[in-house]
């Protein structure tokens, strides 16, 4: 990528410490305490949520090293849970590998995009139609609330909480769905979805559509109105197209 490229996708990352990698980590730690884990789930709970968030929002750059000693260092854990998180980032397609040499942040290729948006096409699709079906008072209310803070961030010109909240309104719609195997599957991409939709993102006017479309999704959830499935895909081609016209430029 391109050096103002790389800038765009870390605007949401600009003012933070100079170790930021520290600063989410310790966000991660605290998260833990909350909720009582136990010392053996430092992989699943600090150090693959601190790794994915970084490289997600641009802080660990693509092909960067990650060294086993350094980053445990900044996360303050041993070295036992890192060779457990790289592999789990591997599987998601956010590391790369390489064996006696280490771990590496991966780069996004017009390929991912393609086949990710088709995924998504296919679960997301899916998704809102079954939210559609399903819909309680609870998640009309839940929806609201969601797309409310979604308008206040694109008034705001705030891309970071916009995607925030954008991140929150899946979540909410595949908890309405309430299908495991489809919530699974999806949980599955996290890192990479939300590595694109960041890129998307960086799109001049991208917010704006996204954020009609996720209105008008949600008004189709909530009337259980079948044309859902269509404003989902419409969603979905414009992410896709967004996200390859970033990548296409940085490559120029």
């Amino acid at each position: 990528m391109t050096s103002s490229t790389k800038t765009k996708l870390r605007e949401s990352a600009e003012g933070t410490p100079e170790h930021a990698l520290d600063a989410i980590g310790r966000k991660y730690h605290s998260r833990m305490r909350t909720v009582d884990a136990p010392s053996d789930s430092l992989s699943d709970g600090v150090v693959v949520p601190a790794l994915r968030e970084a490289i997600v929002e641009g802080v660990l750059e693509p092909g960067s090293r990650l060294s086993e000693v350094q980053v445990a260092k900044q996360l303050n854990v041993s070295r036992t849970p890192m060779r457990e998180a790289f592999a789990q980032l591997e599987r998601e397609g956010l590391v790369t590998v390489v064996a006696r040499v280490g771990a590496f942040v991966r780069s996004v290729t017009l390929r991912d995009v393609t086949e990710i948006y088709r995924v998504r096409m296919a679960l997301e699709c899916l998704a809102v139609q079954l939210a559609a079906e399903r819909i309680t008072a609870l998640g009309r209310a839940q929806l609201e609330d969601v797309t409310d803070a979604m308008q206040a961030s694109l008034a705001a010109n705030d891309p970071a909480s916009y995607v925030d909240g954008l991140d929150r309104f899946y979540a909410i719609v595949m908890t309405l769905a309430d299908n495991r195997t489809l919530q699974a599957t999806h949980a599955s991409l996290i890192g990479p979805v939300r590595r694109l939709r960041r890129i998307a993102m960086s799109r001049g006017g991208r917010m704006r559509v996204s954020c009609e479309l996720a209105v008008k999704i949600k008004n189709a959830i909530v009337s259980g109105d079948p044309i859902v499935q269509d404003l989902m895909r419409e969603q979905l081609r414009g992410a896709c197209e967004a996200a390859t016209d970033v990548l296409k430029e940085s490559e120029v």
